[in-house]
């Protein structure tokens, strides 16, 4: 027979520790077309490479524009920075 336990406070934290080797790999909910993978994984693959880019050098850089200056002043501005 089981006790049922009376707690001091409504809300208790239970911590649980699972081992890795209990937990089964999550199974996909849906399935993607594989021409849908192909182009996730080839965006990836350009983003990564746009992210792993070197930067141009200085004197390659277009010149600021007075709206680019603009812009840069408004941001330091704002009061959330």
């Amino acid at each position: 027979m089981t006790q049922p336990l009376h707690l001091r406070h409504p809300r208790v934290r239970v911590l649980v520790e699972v081992a890795d080797e209990e937990v089964l790999a999550p199974t996909a909910s849906h399935s993607l077309a594989p021409e849908v993978l192909a182009l996730a994984a080839q965006t990836r693959a350009r983003l990564d490479a746009v992210r792993d880019a070197p930067l141009p050098p200085d004197d390659e850089l277009p010149p600021v524009t007075a709206k680019a200056r603009e812009r840069i002043s408004a941001f330091s501005t704002r009061q959330d920075r």
